[in-house]
Formats: C-alpha cells, sequence, structure tokens
C-alpha cells in the first residue's frame, strides 16, 4: 500500500478514536487523494467537511478546482470555482496559471478565466 492509502486508513480511523479532524488534516488528505486521482474519495471527504467542520478554505477549493481541471471534469471545476467566490475565497496563482495554461492549449475557453476573476 502507498502512503495515502495509509494516511487514508489512518483517517478513517480517527473518529472511532474520538478524533476530530481540523482543517490542515482535511486539506492534506483532499491533496493526496488528488495527487492519487482519487477525485470521487476527495469530493466525499469534501462534502464532509462542509457537513461537520471545519469549513473548507481557499486551499481545499483550489486544490479540488486543479484536480477537476486536470481530469477534464469542467462541470465540477466550474461549480466549485463558483461556490469558492460565494464563500468569499479567491483562486490562487496555482490555479490561475494552470487554467491559463489550459486556456492557451485550447483545453478551457475564456469563460473560465472570467469565472476567476
Amino acid at each position: 500500500a502507498g502512503k495515502v492509502e495509509d494516511a487514508w486508513k489512518l483517517f478513517c480511523s480517527l473518529d472511532l478514536k474520538g478524533v476530530k479532524p481540523d482543517g490542515v488534516t482535511y486539506n492534506t488528505m483532499i491533496s493526496g487523494l488528488c495527487r492519487k486521482k482519487l477525485l470521487q474519495e476527495a469530493d466525499t471527504l469534501f462534502r464532509k467537511m462542509k457537513e461537520v467542520g471545519p469549513l473548507p478554505d481557499s486551499g481545499t477549493y483550489n486544490t479540488l478546482i486543479r484536480a477537476h481541471l486536470t481530469d477534464g471534469d469542467k462541470t465540477a471545476s466550474a461549480e466549485l470555482i463558483n461556490e469558492m467566490k460565494s464563500c468569499g475565497f479567491a483562486a490562487d496563482a496555482s490555479t490561475f496559471g494552470l487554467v491559463t495554461n489550459m486556456l492557451h492549449d485550447g483545453r478551457l475557453n475564456k469563460s473560465f478565466l472570467d469565472m476567476l476573476s
């Protein structure tokens, strides 16, 4: 098993041990799942975060937006961008860079860049 899988097992056992993960723990786990292309699991964890807290932050949103864009899921990315903005957060430099590169390569249209602004 890889490190992300081990981390996932440990994360899932926290509730059984009465430990409530903080935002850094959630973001670290979501980031690891996204790097392993386990987006369904990352999205599930994101929903849990919104339900039980702590609430997602700018880093959470940007990580998921980049992962879904890289995976080609423009719909999920657009929904996350709109939700992120409604929560008062903004795209970070890495997300802007990815969108700009994908726009340049013809993989996205200008509306995505407009959404981030």
